[in-house]
């Protein structure tokens, strides 16, 4: 049989049944009461973490979790209101004033949240940010960060034989 495999699409298709299937372990494992935290740092490493593990041509990562009993039960972090997720029939584009409305309540708290670590709060306090969406803009991920590690994943994509150019 034909390879078809070694593009962009079929990429993609991989990537969304690897996060499936990696949520539905993420559920069962915090069912048994396991903690979870999943690894933001995957893809923008992805290259490091595919070398560390000898992945083949063909094998990217996409996600990762650290995954164990936990020693302490923190409280669930705060999440968006349903209204500013779910979407009925077509998709809503909100207006500045529903998107403040939307993240109000999580823009408080996480602030109230981020201001406890002593050397969060000094960053925050010396970098002129006014609110929550701009921590992670200004000071956690930067545009530039992003171009980076965009090259990264694209680089790596190729290397590992995801972008066929025919």
């Amino acid at each position: 049989a034909p390879d078809n495999f070694d593009n962009f699409m079929s990429f993609m298709i991989g990537t969304i049944d690897a996060t499936l299937a990696s949520q539905n372990v993420a559920l069962a494992a915090e069912a048994l009461g396991l903690g979870i935290c999943y690894m933001g740092s995957t893809l923008a490493n992805c290259d490091q973490i595919g070398r560390a593990l000898e992945l083949p041509p063909g094998v990217f990562p996409v996600v990762g979790y650290s995954l164990g009993w936990p020693d302490e039960d923190p409280r669930p972090r705060d999440r968006l209101p349903l209204s500013g997720l779910v979407h009925y029939e077509t998709y809503c584009d909100y207006c500045d004033a529903d998107i403040e409305e939307i993240y109000r309540e999580r823009n408080r708290k996480g602030w109230e949240r981020y201001m406890t670590f002593p050397e969060l709060r000094q960053r925050i306090e010396g970098s002129g940010v006014e609110n929550l969406a701009q921590v992670y803009t200004v000071l956690k991920y930067t545009r530039e960060s992003h171009i980076e590690f965009s090259r990264t994943v694209l680089d790596y994509l190729k290397e590992q034989g995801f972008l066929a150019e025919e």
